[in-house]
């Protein structure tokens, strides 16, 4: 078997990926390195208290934005099967999912209404309908 030669699209579209990839790595970078001086003066300063709620939900909101952006990475830089289409669209539902449940997780109930935690569980909820149609519909 010959190997396909790329057209001049999935040259560009591979060029695109291979940026993107390298800006999101910087990006990661730069927030990991944000997480490690956040611990390590929380650490440092005894700020990271037991007790203390808010650098949890700081340190955690870190985390996962750090993982919802190694996330989001990966489903860029590696495309899957033929079916990728499918794929892709429940790596994205995931990552929404789990960028909703760090806004629940970081949620500062006396900042915010009542009307904005409704439509996070709403927009939560309607993701896990979608999550749960698009697995049905794999088989």
């Amino acid at each position: 078997m010959e190997k396909e030669e790329k057209t001049l699209y999935q040259r560009f579209e591979h060029g695109v990926t291979a940026i993107l990839a390298i800006l999101i790595s910087i990006m990661i970078l730069t927030a990991l390195w944000g997480l490690i001086v956040e611990i390590y003066h929380l650490v440092l300063h005894g700020a990271f208290d037991h007790l203390n709620h808010q650098a949890f939900q700081s340190v955690f909101g870190m985390i996962l934005t750090l993982l919802i952006a190694l996330e989001f990475s990966h489903s860029i830089i590696h495309p899957t099967s033929r079916s990728a289409g499918v794929i892709k669209t429940r790596t994205i539902v995931l990552i929404a999912i789990l960028a909703i449940s760090r806004q629940f997780i970081v949620f500062e109930l006396q900042a915010n209404s009542a009307q904005v935690l409704a439509a996070l569980a709403l927009s939560l909820l309607a993701l896990g309908v979608v999550y749960r149609l698009i697995r049905e519909n794999q088989g």
